[in-house]
This record gives C-alpha cells, sequence and structure tokens, in this order.
C-alpha cells in the first residue's frame, strides 16, 4: 500500500522539485526539443479515502474554444481536462493506497505529455 510520505520520498529522490509542500509538490518535465511542462501533484481526501492528482496547465480561457475542448477531452487517453479560473488543466486522479510507484511514473509522464500536446497544439507555444 502505498502513502503520501512513500509519493514524496520517491519524488524528492527521483526528480528536481520545483516546489516542495506538505500536501503539494511540483516540477518541471523537460523534452528533448526544448520543451518542458509543469506538473503538480498533490494529496486529497476524498469520500474518506486519500487521492493523488496529477495536474497541469495548458491553456488560458481565451486559447482554446469551449465545445472544441470538450469534443477533444472525450479522446484522450489519460486525464481528462478541466477548467479551473481562466486556465485549461489536463487533470488525473488516482486512489494513493492502489498506486504502485511504476504507475504514479507512468501517470506523471503521460500527465505532463498531453497537456504539452494541447499546449502545442492550441497556444503554440511553450507557456506552462
Amino acid at each position: 500500500m502505498t502513502s503520501w510520505s512513500d509519493v514524496q520520498k520517491h519524488m524528492r529522490g527521483k526528480y528536481k522539485l520545483q516546489d516542495d509542500h506538505p500536501d503539494m509538490m511540483s516540477m518541471v518535465w523537460s523534452y528533448d526539443d526544448g520543451r518542458s511542462q509543469k506538473i503538480i501533484v498533490r494529496r486529497f481526501d476524498a469520500a474518506g479515502r486519500e487521492m493523488v492528482e496529477f495536474k497541469s496547465a495548458f491553456a488560458r480561457k481565451g486559447d482554446v474554444d469551449a465545445e472544441t475542448m470538450l469534443t477533444d477531452n472525450s479522446k484522450l487517453p489519460l486525464a481528462t481536462v478541466a477548467l479551473s479560473g481562466d486556465v485549461y488543466l489536463v487533470v488525473y486522479n488516482a486512489l494513493l493506497d492502489n498506486l504502485v510507484l511504476d504507475d504514479f511514473d507512468f501517470c506523471l509522464s503521460r500527465v505532463a505529455a498531453v497537456a504539452d500536446t494541447l499546449e502545442e497544439k492550441y497556444v503554440r507555444q511553450d507557456q506552462f
């Protein structure tokens, strides 16, 4: 069973962190082509279960047509799109105690990759 302290230890040992707080950590995923994508990982409770959330911003409200985004959302291979204030995010939530750290790394990399792909498609520059 994976705990939040396991996730923190794993992230601290494997990645260069941008933020390291008790319930939230962030890092910047860098790609060979020079692009990068900030991804936030946070712990929260839902219905009495401990969850981990992966999220990465990719556009501002005016950058994307909402109907187009909802259509694209149904085709995403992992995660979903959400609007938080005026920022679009790729978001994926998982039960923490069922998460294997190899799966954690997969989710981290995939959320960053999906966000970066959408950012490149809609914004056409590396903003997030």
